[in-house]
């Protein structure tokens, strides 16, 4: 909660005097007086004196305000200085001292009290007492209508939900205090708590909102400085959160300059160890140790032991993520000499609480009993016997109830001192431990070092060969990509010399066709034609020759295509050679014919002619472009015939390479036909080859 003790002793003290005013009678107006000047020594720094005072006037007052106030006031400083117990005490004594202070500021006095209650059992892990405590103040609040009261306890309601982890209850009450609340510190409480929650549940951009809003107010109010650096926080842990590091950083280094400009020196300390963090597991190891090593320096300046310590946690794990084992040996020695020094100091602490405790029921036994002597002056006479005996009653049985206390106390510290000695015992024990360790890390690393060198000297001399052993494989590798390349030109050259003896075979058998056939019909033509003058009847017989040295050589260029071309379909051709490429290599090659049946019909001089160009093509993305993929399309549309041709290899540049033999000839072909050749090629690009026949006569 955000409600500040001080603005509830002022409102108490403007409780109190108003109920002075009432009081006209000259020993109540002493009595005032008095507690007006016991709330002034609280509020101004002096809470020593004002406790001292309140337990001497105690015993004095007389009037039930006088003495309900300087109650409240004993458990508002036993809670300041976290004594629960005492100041949950005191708080019932004020309750118990108020039964006739039954005004609106006595209500008001009630409705505090309850406050008190709920906070103390709260910080003593009662949570659902100090929830009970919260529900009667907020009840009795709205009962008399004291709506700043009744939203002060709602918003301590929704705290101690938070706390039970009922998320949505909380939210819900904090919401409600934002919204009807007049009051400026519960509305930013409120805030910072809801953008706490969203946090929680990883709603990072409904907490930031929030938080958001909870830093406008502070910027406008100088005086909160110190919860605007706590708003900042928050906002980097979101950020965090979300795993933006560098937005976090920079909320981090503003809240650390606004903590150092407000002299916040143990927020400062916070944040520092905030930023630390992040820097270490960054693995930033030379920025965190700058930090951490500061951090250290001001948490020991300013006697944070808490700090200090994570600091020297801090600094040994960067010393071991950097190898610097002796180090952090020194730093782990001193995080756990600061660790046994804060358990000692909470055992002496508790011990001092004890203590405490026991001089507190000692003066009240003192005023018990001087009480009971105050009422056996007033006793009559007649029943001084009877008084007497009832008051030595009471006397033994406070006698036996504070000797159980004594000795339940007494139990109490001699425990705290064997678990002290114990905690001696066992640092000792681990500074023993620590110095063996330390042995053992020292003996394991010299063993390292002599079994490291002969370790070095074997890679070293491994490493040599393999170095060898690599430049004899690439030799190797080569020598035979030479002699692969070598074989390769053998069987080019093997086939082009078997292509050249069909071709001179082809010629020969032309040749002899031509001369026996064609030639002699044409020279028998000829000797017709000459005596066409004496014999004109003999046209008719011209004619018939002609027709038939036609059929000749027509029958001749047929039988100069190849067979396969001759007596099957073209697109099943195309299919098969495609499927023995792909057989033979590791290409993938994608076929696309429309229409088919189209294509299957075109002359077989032009399907001869395509082939070829498929083959050309082919054999040239096997030998240079080192493709994986080829994708090809042939389609007859609007009596003109489209071919595509592209693959994926590494391609060529056109403007440093001529075309080659295999291209020429394909070039050759397409303008044959009246054809259009398109290359496209850039290197590591592939190559992209658009050719376009058209088909009208």
């Amino acid at each position: 909660m955000f409600i500040k003790p001080q603005n509830i002793f002022v409102f108490l003290m403007l409780c109190y005097t108003s109920l002075c005013m009432a009081q006209t009678t000259p020993v109540v107006e002493s009595e005032n007086k008095k507690v007006d000047q016991l709330f002034y020594y609280f509020n101004n720094g002096s809470e020593t004196k004002a406790y001292r005072e309140a337990h001497k006037s105690l015993r004095t007052f007389k009037s039930n305000k006088a003495i309900t106030n300087t109650n409240l006031l004993l458990a508002y400083y036993h809670n300041k200085y976290v004594a629960i117990d005492s100041s949950i005490y005191y708080t019932h004594q004020a309750l118990n001292s108020k039964k006739n202070v039954n005004d609106s500021l006595g209500v008001r006095l009630t409705i505090l009290s309850y406050q008190l209650l709920a906070l103390n059992n709260k910080n003593k892990g009662l949570y659902q007492e100090s929830k009970k405590w919260h529900i009667k103040g907020a009840e009795l609040s709205e009962k008399h209508n004291e709506t700043n009261l009744y939203y002060t306890h709602l918003h301590g309601l929704a705290s101690t939900y938070v706390t039970l982890g009922k998320t949505e209850e909380a939210l819900e009450l904090f919401e409600k205090c934002i919204k009807f609340s007049k009051d400026d510190e519960l509305i930013l409480g409120s805030y910072i708590n809801l953008g706490s929650i969203y946090s929680s549940l990883s709603k990072y951009e409904i907490s930031n909102a929030y938080l958001q809003k909870a830093k406008e107010i502070c910027e406008k109010d100088t005086h909160k400085k110190q919860a605007l650096v706590n708003v900042i926080i928050n906002i980097g842990d979101n950020y965090l959160g979300k795993g933006e590091t560098d937005k976090a950083l920079s909320a981090f280094y503003e809240a650390k300059e606004i903590s150092n400009d407000t002299r916040s020196y143990n927020l400062e300390l916070i944040i520092l160890g905030k930023i630390g963090t992040v820097l270490f597991n960054e693995e930033r190891n030379n920025e965190a140790l700058l930090i951490f090593s500061n951090t250290l320096i001001k948490a020991v300046n300013l006697g944070n032991l808490d700090i200090e310590m994570n600091s020297y946690l801090m600094l040994e794990k960067l010393s071991l993520r950097k190898g610097d084992d002796r180090s952090a040996y020194n730093y782990g020695k001193y995080y756990y000499q600061i660790k046994d020094s804060i358990e000692n100091s909470q055992r002496q602490q508790e011990i001092n609480n004890l203590e405490v405790k026991f001089k507190t029921l000692e003066k009240e036994k003192t005023i018990k009993v001087l009480q009971i002597e105050n009422l056996n002056k007033s006793l009559n006479i007649k029943n001084k016997d009877a008084d007497i005996e009832k008051y030595k009653l009471q006397e033994a049985i406070i006698a036996k109830q504070n000797e159980n206390q004594v000795l339940q106390l007494q139990n109490g510290v001699e425990k705290r001192k064997n678990e002290i000695a114990l905690l001696k015992e066992k640092e000792a024990l681990k500074a023993v431990e620590l110095d063996r360790e330390k042995t053992i890390k020292y003996i394991v690393l010299v063993a390292f070092f002599i079994l490291l060198i002969p370790i070095v000297g074997l890679l070293v001399i491994y490493y040599q060969k393999l170095q060898a052993q690599s430049l004899l494989n690439l030799k190797e590798k080569e020598i035979n990509e030479q002699q692969v390349i070598s074989l390769k030109k053998d069987q080019e050259l093997k086939l082009i010399k078997a292509s050249v003896r069909g071709q001179d075979q082809e010629r020969k058998k032309i040749a002899q066709e031509m001369h026996d056939s064609v030639g002699g019909n044409l020279a028998a033509i000829k000797l017709q034609f000459s005596q066409l003058y004496n014999q004109p009847d003999k046209l008719k017989l011209i004619y018939s020759q002609l027709d038939d040295t036609y059929e000749q050589v027509r029958n001749l260029s047929h039988n100069l295509l190849p067979k396969k071309i001759r007596e099957n379909d073209f697109v099943f051709l195309i299919k098969e050679y495609i499927h023995t490429v792909e057989e033979a290599s590791e290409i993938t090659i994608n076929l696309s014919f429309y229409d088919e049946e189209k294509i299957n019909t075109l002359s077989k001089i032009l399907q001869n002619e395509l082939f070829s160009i498929f083959q050309e093509l082919a054999t040239n993305t096997l030998k240079y472009a080192k493709a994986n993929t080829i994708d090809i399309q042939l389609d007859f549309l609007n009596e003109c015939l489209f071919f595509v041709y592209e693959d994926d290899g590494i391609g060529f540049d056109l403007s440093i390479i001529t075309l080659g033999i295999g291209l020429t000839n394909i070039k050759n072909r397409v303008e044959t036909y009246n054809g259009i050749l398109h290359i496209d090629s850039k290197p590591n690009r592939g190559t992209n080859i658009n050719i376009e026949i058209p088909l009208k006569a």
